[in-house]
């Protein structure tokens, strides 16, 4: 006979299914309510974010402002001034830092710059201070740049540029050890940060003399991409720099400002014992259109050193007239290969540009 089913395998499959069903309906709802606390912080963020750019408009008041500040968590709060400060002009960021300087928001950066939390945390706290350049923020600012690690302290340095603090700078200059290991690019990013009246700083620095080899690369890369037409001299000066490195520069600095004063010093490091200076020269020259450099560039074609030929005859063809036919001269008789080669280039370049 068939055997009756036992009315215990429903009754089981419901007790355990039961719970797994609560728990799944647990889980969406708990999902719904942090999608609806997402959506409203973005609203209380973006609506922040508009009273913020009204305030730079004088569209709104200063306590409209900070009323919707204090309503909002840290958070909204800095995803709001990341959105709009990061676009801003150093005056326009000190209106809003003036309008928010007693939020509890920058004084939790504040505290959270030296109190006990990760490294990540204190450099976060540090960039966020560079936004809304305070007075109250700099202090900290400058005891992070100076006590460390590495990473809060470069931190605190870009933070400190952003509010244009000289002292911070001359102190970097004279204690470079601190963000000594970053790239010379940061390194010079850094240094232009610290705005037009930082520029008059580096150049004093850079007469005075800087031991640091690469603080002072990037001084000169910091001058010379500002085009700060002062700093010619100083930088004409590390053209005899024992150190390649700062020859480089120099060059790569003097073309970028672009004046013609600096053609002498570069035609004589066209004769510099290591090619990228030489390189670098020629590359300089080329941008002053430098006509007195013709017959040394000319001569440059037959470096030993294909870059020092590249940038040689490109300027040739960039001075034009007597570089044009020195370039053609070079091209129907010289009796180096490399140079007939790299000059018959330099002039087809030429031409096809003047096509297009």
């Amino acid at each position: 006979m068939p055997t009756e089913p036992s009315p215990l395998g429903p009754v089981m499959a419901l007790v355990l299914l039961t719970p797994l069903a609560a728990i799944a309906l647990g889980l969406l709802v708990l999902r719904h309510v942090q999608r609806a606390r997402r959506e409203e912080g973005r609203l209380r963020s973006g609506e922040l974010y508009r009273l913020l750019a009204a305030r730079l408009d004088g569209r709104a008041r200063g306590r409209d402002v900070r009323r919707a500040a204090t309503g909002v968590s840290s958070d909204e709060f800095w995803h709001a001034v990341e959105r709009l400060a990061t676009t801003l002009r150093h005056r326009e960021r000190r209106v809003l830092a003036r309008t928010l300087e007693r939020s509890r928001h920058l004084a939790s950066e504040r505290r959270a710059l030296h109190g006990p939390v990760p490294v990540p945390r204190r450099e976060q706290a540090a960039r966020r201070l560079g936004l809304l350049p305070t007075d109250r923020s700099r202090r900290p600012l400058r005891r992070a740049l100076v006590q460390g690690p590495a990473s809060v302290s470069f931190a605190a340095a870009r933070a400190l540029a952003r509010h244009r603090d000289l002292r911070a700078l001359q102190w970097l200059l004279l204690h470079p050890a601190p963000i000594h290991r970053r790239p010379i690019a940061l390194l010079s990013g850094l240094l232009r940060g610290f705005g037009p009246r930082g520029r008059a700083e580096l150049v004093a620095a850079l007469e005075r003399g800087l031991d640091d080899r690469r603080m002072a690369c990037a001084c000169v890369d910091a001058l010379g991409i500002t085009r700060c037409r002062s700093a010619r001299g100083a930088i004409t000066t590390h053209l005899r720099s024992p150190e390649r490195e700062l020859r480089v520069a120099a060059a790569r600095a003097l073309g970028r400002i672009g004046m013609a004063e600096a053609s002498p010093a570069l035609i004589v490091a066209l004769a510099d014992p290591e090619w990228p200076v030489r390189a670098m020269a020629a590359q300089a020259l080329g941008r002053l259109r430098s006509a007195p450099a013709v017959d040394a560039l000319a001569q440059r074609l037959g470096d030993r050193s294909w870059w020092v030929r590249h940038h040689a005859a490109y300027a040739l063809a960039a001075i034009g007239g007597d570089g044009h036919d020195a370039l053609c001269e070079c091209a129907a008789r010289s009796a180096d290969p490399y140079a007939r080669e790299m000059a018959r280039e330099a002039l087809d370049h030429g031409r096809i540009r003047r096509r297009a």
